[in-house]
């Protein structure tokens, strides 16, 4: 039955879906007459809305393409790379591969959002490479099914945000430390049921008929070879080939950073994305054993970020119509009037997975619903720690549709968004009956 539904739903999305990024220009048309409809707003102010709102996550999208960089910078130097090789060789059948390409991207998304994405990707490549038969579109959707649970480890920016004294929204709820949110047994039971689970669904999707297999097309593995130490003749070096192979300047600031990273932690430094960021830098120059192997994993890492940069700016634009128009607090609001101190985090999972497709920016989102949630939380006595996880839950949950996030898996993997998402569907699905689930019931 499984397979049935997704062949059908791969079929579905292959014919309809357009290229993200008319995702996102229809969107912001569906979001301005939502607008006029349902807000005393004024169509030329909207327009003001929205051109104001296309350059408000200018630091945000600095701060994710870094992460991103660096976490490819540190995935594909070699210590890395021979243990994802070695982990691909275990598998010996399609059904381990999807298996595997899920359940390893999944625990790198614990560690990082940008790594889990990167690891997807090319686990995906090396799972092709290796195993006869497989699906590749499968594959890829597989790699990107570990992103399900990316808020609910070290990177989650809602728990990182609460924690980190001078929040924006200290007044209302304090300092929330992440023993109560990213470290909650709630938290914690629903990632790892669904690190086991998402990839067991994953490995029965593949199409029964063999015609309908789509391998790999080998053309796509030509760039990659990682980047490798430059070994040359020194009496043939230039000075400047010696600066780019001296291993001591990596090494120098790696130790630089290590120490400033632990004299920071030292001092109750918390996890924010700045943190997390400096901490992926420091690794990254520490594997790297050269300046010049370390710009080539880096310049790697960059060719996935154009899709990215080019639609942060719509997204922004869909987020200050949102925000100027009211039209997210009348969203968030309309779920928070039929909710109870028991249901309020259920509801909270909902609203932020809708607001989700319009804002799909986990610190964006947070920003636009945070106040009225936490607000909610207060007022009717409910737990705002499990509250703010449910609004980082909704977020993660329909990215399995919300084609956004996928742009750096897509663009190293070589797919369309379209090849992949007819099985994300049914990810999405499982994932909404965990996190009900999780959120609602367990302590």
């Amino acid at each position: 039955m499984l397979k049935k539904v997704s062949n059908f739903l791969v079929k579905v999305v292959e014919k309809y879906m357009p290229d993200p990024y008319i995702f996102a220009a229809i969107l912001t048309f569906v979001v301005y007459i939502a607008a006029l409809i349902f807000t005393d707003s004024k169509p030329l102010g909207l327009i003001d809305a929205w051109s104001k709102g296309l350059w408000g996550l200018l630091v945000f999208t600095m701060q994710i393409s870094i992460a991103l960089v660096f976490s490819t910078a540190i995935i594909r130097t070699e210590p890395v790379d021979k243990m994802l090789k070695k982990v691909c060789k275990t598998a010996r059948t399609p059904v381990r591969a999807y298996f595997l390409a899920s359940f390893i991207a999944g625990i790198f998304s614990l560690l990082s959002w940008a790594a889990g994405l990167v690891v997807g990707a090319i686990m995906a490549k090396e799972l092709a490479k290796n195993v006869k038969g497989c699906h590749y579109p499968l594959l890829v959707a597989s790699g990107y099914s570990g992103f399900l649970i990316w808020h609910m480890g070290y990177t989650s920016s809602t728990a990182l945000s609460i924690a980190t004294p001078g929040h924006f929204l200290e007044g209302m709820i304090g300092i929330i430390p992440t023993s109560q949110t990213i470290f909650a047994p709630f938290n914690i039971i629903t990632a790892l049921a669904l690190l086991i689970l998402t990839p067991l669904l994953m490995s029965r999707l593949a199409p029964e008929k063999k015609e309908d297999i789509k391998e790999v097309d080998p053309a796509i593995f030509g760039d990659d070879e990682l980047a490798a130490t430059v070994v040359l003749d020194r009496s043939k070096m230039t000075f400047a080939d010696k600066l780019e192979n001296a291993r001591i300047i990596n090494l120098v600031l790696g130790i630089g950073a290590a120490i400033f990273m632990v004299r920071f932690f030292a001092k109750d430094g918390g996890l924010t994305m700045d943190s997390t960021n400096m901490s992926f830098l420091t690794i990254a120059l520490l594997l790297n054993k050269t300046p010049r192997q370390f710009i080539d994993n880096c310049v790697e890492g960059g060719k996935s970020l154009g899709p990215i940069v080019m639609q942060f700016p719509l997204y922004g634009g869909i987020m200050g119509l949102m925000i100027d128009s009211g039209l997210a607090t009348i969203i968030s609001n309309a779920f928070v009037s039929i909710s109870t101190v028991k249901t309020l985090p259920l509801f909270s999972l909902l609203s932020a997975g809708f607001i989700n497709f319009f804002v799909p920016s986990g610190g964006s989102q947070w920003a636009v619903q945070g106040p009225i949630m936490m607000e909610a939380a207060k007022t009717m006595g409910a737990d705002p720690a499990r509250v703010a996880m449910a609004v980082a839950w909704g977020d993660q949950w329909t990215n399995m549709i919300q084609p956004f996030w996928a742009l750096p898996l897509l663009a190293i993997a070589n797919m369309k968004a379209k090849d992949i998402m007819g099985y994300c569907i049914l990810a999405l699905i499982l994932g909404g009956i965990a996190f009900g689930l999780g959120i609602t019931f367990i302590p």
